[in-house]
């Protein structure tokens, strides 16, 4: 394949609101702040990437992001992308924002590359070109909503589903999933968030409660710093308990591990610090015999994309959470990545196999910008 090198980065923040505001905490915060980054190359092609720490970022972190990125970027001038992002991941700090700009970097790399190679990113990593089934995410909603969402999101194709949980008495908890279980049948697949709303002893004494609805598992019962109250409830719970707060970095995943905390963890590549670092985890995981998946951080279809690619970077993907970009406006894409009866085919193009829609950009975009060119 012929050479190429980086000749310009690129970037730009831009802010994406949510369509339906109205369900968020805070509506007036509601969307998805990020940072696009596009990685040109001397041959004419361009990769492209997005930043954002977890969850819907917050316009001061996507401007640290940008002020980190203008004084790493000259040193990628000149090299492969490959070596550039090897030698940009090495010079960003530790820690959230750090983590969030190597996955940016890395997917523009790996975007540029496959379209060099002619070759998906899947298929770069090893992995498979396949339908990955999506999870229905379901709003945190008293039972008899909670139920009717539950419902259209199997009628709509999904096969999996999960139930937002956090209620002040454990009831009702009990009681939201009971009622989504009646109104999906016994076929479909059910999980349960609870958000790391609970003591370890309200975990233990709930989880019991929940056994007879047949739970795929329990994501984070309680706060990601108690490993021990995590490891305390896996011990005894009747139901598989899945670890995702508590994982961020293979370090994490590792202590997850050695607790024996968790049977299932929960991957999300922003916080991993790239495609391939979350891929790891994941392999350690099968190699220690949990299962994992794969999960996005409401990212536009850009950041969407790399999530496909990854889930399926293993083989076959488990059921994933990677339907955000269905909850935008726009998911930035020319072409809009979002879930088709309930499954979503990673794109078989080269790279990342999107396109960026330029004048969704130009809508969304920020005051933040940046470029650095040879």
């Amino acid at each position: 394949m012929p050479s190429m090198r980086v000749s310009k980065m690129e970037w730009r923040g831009v802010r994406v609101p949510l369509r339906q505001p109205e369900l968020a905490l805070d509506p007036s915060k509601a969307g998805r702040n990020a940072l696009l980054i596009w990685m040109h190359m001397d041959n004419g092609l361009v990769g492209v990437g997005e930043a954002a720490t977890a969850g819907p970022g917050r316009p001061p972190r996507i401007a640290d992001l940008a002020s980190l990125l203008h004084d790493l970027a000259p040193s990628a001038l000149g090299l492969h992308p490959a070596v550039a992002f090897d030698i940009l991941s090495a010079l960003a700090p530790p820690g959230a924002t750090g983590n969030a700009l190597r996955f940016g970097l890395e997917t523009a790399a790996f975007d540029a590359m496959g379209k060099n190679a002619g070759r998906p990113v899947t298929d770069l990593l090893g992995g498979v070109i396949d339908w990955t089934p999506m999870v229905g995410l379901l709003d945190f909603l008293p039972p008899e909503e909670a139920a009717e969402q539950a419902r259209a999101a199997v009628e709509d194709g999904y096969e999996c589903v999960k139930a937002s949980l956090g209620a002040r008495d454990a009831a009702t908890d009990v009681e939201i999933v009971r009622a989504i279980r009646q109104a999906i049948g016994d076929g479909i697949t059910l999980r349960a968030d609870a958000d790391e709303g609970w003591t370890a002893e309200r975990a233990i004494h709930t989880v019991e409660r929940l056994a007879p609805f047949d739970l795929d598992f329990v994501e984070q019962p309680v706060i990601a710093e108690d490993m021990s109250g995590l490891a305390r409830i896996r011990g005894v719970s009747p139901v598989p308990i899945a670890a995702d707060e508590a994982v961020g970095v293979m370090g994490d995943a590792v202590k997850v591990v050695e607790a024996e905390a968790a049977d299932v963890l929960v991957v999300k590549a922003a916080q991993a610090g790239g495609i391939r670092a979350a891929q790891a985890i994941m392999a350690y995981a099968a190699k220690n015999g949990l299962r994992s998946t794969v999960s996005a951080s409401l990212e536009t279809g850009v950041g969407i994309a790399a999530g496909l690619h990854l889930a399926t970077s293993l083989g076959k993907a488990a059921p994933a959470s990677l339907g955000g970009g269905a909850r935008l406006e726009s998911d930035l894409l020319t072409k809009t990545l979002v879930p088709v009866r309930g499954h979503i085919t990673v794109p078989h193009l080269p790279g990342l196999g999107v396109e960026v829609d330029q004048d969704a950009v130009d809508h969304y975009a920020t005051e933040v910008a940046g470029v650095i060119a040879g």
